[in-house]
């Protein structure tokens, strides 16, 4: 039975069916090189494969000049290759989950860092460094100690009053100057456990006493008793 034979792929068929055949052309691998095939025939220039000359045949090993100066160097051969089909799913899988959680938001983090000492630094706009609210407000240079509320009542750039975010920064000041105090015993606490009694209640300095012989004299006073007896 004949069979139908790629001459991309240089490879037979099992079976000359049209269902095979289009199966095989449509396949990745027979894309691929009938691709690399066509690409690096379109980048091939066109030289006769034994040309005709007079010159002797020890002036034809000379690096002679090219027939085409015009044209320069010729370019790089490049190949396309397709990505497989567990690639392809990988990285769909990989884009699904990074967009879900960049929609999921920082609800669960303000959540769990809900009573840490460093909440209102970042959860909170108005108290983070890193946001340049504050340069909006007033073209002054930045300082770590400055507190939020020493504004009064002055107007910023844009004609508003700074009355309405001074209270919302004076509660955040206090609450980023306020005392870290977690309470374990709650039921309703978000914080973390204690750390153990181990790291907390070690001792200051190591004992003095390096090794006991408490076991091999009672080990040696027993056995002197029991010959006695005898």
């Amino acid at each position: 039975m004949p069979r139908f034979f790629c001459d991309y792929c240089h490879s037979y068929l099992t079976h000359d069916t049209p269902s095979v055949r289009k199966s095989h052309l449509l396949g990745k691998n027979h894309v691929r090189l009938a691709g690399d095939y066509y690409c690096n025939k379109a980048r091939q220039v066109r030289q006769d494969w034994l040309p005709r000359t007079q010159r002797p045949k020890r002036l034809r090993k000379r690096a002679a000049k090219p027939s085409f100066p015009e044209k320069g160097p010729q370019p790089r051969k490049f190949t396309l290759h397709c990505d497989t089909n567990r690639q392809n799913r990988s990285a769909h899988q990989f884009d699904a989950i990074r967009n879900e959680q960049l929609e999921t938001g920082t609800q669960v983090l303000e959540k769990l860092y809900a009573k840490s000492p460093g909440y209102a630094k970042v959860f909170r706009s108005e108290c983070r460094l890193d946001t340049g609210e504050s340069v909006q407000m007033d073209k002054l240079p930045q300082r770590a100690n400055r507190r939020p509320f020493q504004n009064g009542g002055d107007t910023n750039a844009n004609g508003t009053s700074a009355a309405a975010t001074t209270t919302s920064k004076a509660s955040a000041h206090a609450l980023r100057a306020r005392n870290f105090a977690p309470d374990y015993a709650s039921s309703r606490s978000l914080a973390l456990l204690p750390p153990p009694p181990s790291l907390s209640q070690w001792p200051s300095c190591p004992p003095l006493l390096l090794a006991s012989d408490r076991a091999a004299t009672t080990t040696l006073r027993d056995v002197t008793r029991k010959l006695e007896r005898r």
